[in-house]
């Protein structure tokens, strides 16, 4: 197993590129961290990260999720992750159930019609595509897959954990790679 890079992500829907009004599909420019982060860049083109959601907080009563019948907000991230799958409704035309996920956190809302197994809700590391390249769609939708309706008046922020694995025998940052 390599070392790992950790990289912590400060996001603010309030902030984001655009979906600042709509907070539940905001899209935030990632690929800037290298502007001011010394060291970014030598992941600059790995293939792939680990990202973990470590703190999650909206500006939403436990009362209004109960009523809109949410008790669990996915967190979804634009694009499939690799080694991450969902359940999904069986149709005519597909008799699998499982589909690829792109969740990358999962929070309980704290509703009184709910139970958790842990109020900690501690998000593991979810294998994903190289977030540091650019902009990412950051989606919040309910237990159904459903986007939760929120305004700009109804803001969150979120810390993301973004790791890479040290691998002292490739130079990310070289383009010309051989093998």
């Amino acid at each position: 197993m390599y070392d790992m890079e950790y990289f912590e992500l400060y996001l603010n829907s309030t902030n984001a590129m655009s979906g600042a009004s709509t907070p539940h599909s905001c899209v935030f420019n990632i690929g800037s961290i290298n502007d001011f982060v010394p060291n970014a860049y030598i992941y600059q083109n790995a293939h792939c990260c680990y990202v973990k959601v470590k703190y999650f907080s909206v500006e939403e009563t436990t009362a209004n999720f109960k009523t809109a019948n949410i008790g669990t907000i996915l967190i979804e991230m634009n694009g499939a992750l690799p080694n991450s799958v969902k359940s999904n409704n069986i149709s005519t035309s597909n008799s699998s159930n499982m589909v690829q996920s792109n969740i990358i956190g999962i929070i309980p809302t704290s509703s009184s019609d709910n139970v958790y197994s842990s109020v900690a809700y501690d998000n593991s590391y979810i294998k994903s595509n190289n977030i540091l390249n650019g902009n990412i769609q950051i989606n919040l939708k309910d237990q159904d897959g459903d986007f939760i309706t929120l305004t700009g008046s109804k803001p969150y922020v979120m810390m993301l954990c973004v790791a890479f694995e040290k691998n002292n025998n490739l130079e990310y940052n070289n383009n010309n790679i051989s093998y």
